[in-house]
């Protein structure tokens, strides 16, 4: 890849990917609780395949960057948004990188995921919290992992924590029921 880079200047590769991500259980309308998500880089026809993978912190703005070396601008990728315990989310089309950069904001609209898969709250559009259990779907099985938790006194860095507040509680509980009661579950090509 760097050889092909050297021969050819039109091949970038070494890109960095400055996203905007919210975590819906982590939200609160003016700060989000900071962690750390996994982005993927797939690439844009079927079977989507991995190209790669990197952990990036998002901060209290749901911002954060990474940088990719298997990455080229003359490819397009989707974005493959993973946390502990939301639902895995995939942007709308494939993005392609610019100059080295691509700037990418989930928060702006429900349309910036595949599918609109996100929820509303405070006026950002959210990653949906609550699968515990990363399955792919908030069901009831992830209400009974934080029922567990929260009868067991759990606290702690835990993916039936929903909201990021070190404990696992009845708060919790009310985002993974609500999601459960909206079918709500991943979308991805």
């Amino acid at each position: 890849n760097c050889l092909a880079s050297y021969m050819d200047p039109s091949i970038v590769t070494g890109v960095t990917l400055n996203l905007t991500a919210i975590i819906e259980g982590f939200w609160n309308g003016s700060v989000m609780v900071s962690d750390t998500v996994t982005v993927e880089l797939r690439n844009s026809t079927s079977p989507y395949g991995l190209v790669e993978s990197k952990q990036i912190v998002l901060d209290a703005a749901g911002q954060g960057n990474g940088s990719f070396s298997s990455a080229t601008e003359t490819s397009s990728y989707y974005l493959a948004v993973k946390h502990r315990n939301a639902v895995e989310t995939w942007s709308k089309t494939p993005q392609q990188f610019s100059g080295g950069t691509l700037n990418y904001n989930f928060t702006t609209a429900a349309n910036k995921a595949y599918g609109d898969n996100q929820v509303l709250k405070f006026s950002k559009y959210c990653l949906y919290s609550g699968d515990v259990n990363q399955d792919g779907i908030i069901d009831l099985t992830d209400a009974q992992l934080a029922v567990i938790d929260n009868l067991n006194f759990a606290t702690g860095y835990l993916a039936t924590d929903i909201n990021g507040d070190q404990l696992v509680d009845l708060s919790d509980l009310g985002v993974i029921v609500t999601n459960n009661l909206n079918f709500v579950s991943k979308q991805i090509p």
